[in-house]
């Protein structure tokens, strides 16, 4: 199951072919509707562009796209529109979740709430940039990967949330590189060293 979901291409190869299935049965002894095409064109071209999205923001914050493709299943199973409630902070916003406390200085850039649910890219490129933010505070670790979620705060509840999280998004991303036959080398610690993930 981790290969079918984690991977994006796979889900855009699934679709095609229930694509294809799909306008075989409805097209037999008649045409296709025309909104049936529509329709299905526009699912392919959200998931397209959302796949491009996490290769150009990992390529422009030099991190890994599939550590964006974790995260972001993780944060919302792919789910474009997802609104997440955060009791301390607010609520979280798209693929990303990108918590509405940093909505004041997205607004300073023309990034409005709304854009974080309907423009995928977007979406993806705020998340890779508030990763970029925690490399840059803790360096490249999984520790700042935790704190994409559970924040800097140092105490021990935050602590352990941030292990929790980092494990759970290693876990997932691992499952991406195994479904392309890349293996990432075991290691004694609890999570081995993140330098893998940062794109060169």
């Amino acid at each position: 199951m981790v290969l079918l979901v984690v991977r994006t291409t796979n889900l855009l190869s699934l679709f095609v072919e229930w694509v294809k299935l799909f306008t075989d049965k409805v097209t037999r002894g008649g045409k296709m509707k025309k909104w049936m095409l529509a329709i299905c064109l526009m699912f392919i071209n959200e998931i397209c562009h959302a796949t491009d999205c996490f290769d150009l923001a990992g390529r422009d914050y030099k991190i890994d796209p599939d550590l964006l493709r974790a995260i972001s299943w993780k944060e919302s199973r792919y789910r474009v529109n997802a609104i997440g409630i955060n009791p301390v902070t607010g609520y979280g916003s798209g693929l990303m979740q990108v918590d509405s406390q940093h909505f004041n200085e997205l607004a300073r850039y023309g990034i409005k709430p709304e854009h974080l649910t309907t423009d995928p890219c977007m979406n993806i490129y705020t998340g890779a940039y508030y990763l970029a933010i925690a490399f840059k505070k803790w360096g490249v670790s999984w520790e700042a990967v935790g704190a994409y979620n559970a924040g800097f705060r140092k105490t021990e509840r935050q602590n352990q949330r941030r292990l929790a999280y980092a494990s759970d998004v290693y876990r997932i991303y691992t499952g991406i590189k195994s479904s392309k036959g890349i293996q990432i080398p075991a290691t004694k610690k609890s999570l081995p060293e993140i330098n893998s993930v940062q794109n060169n």
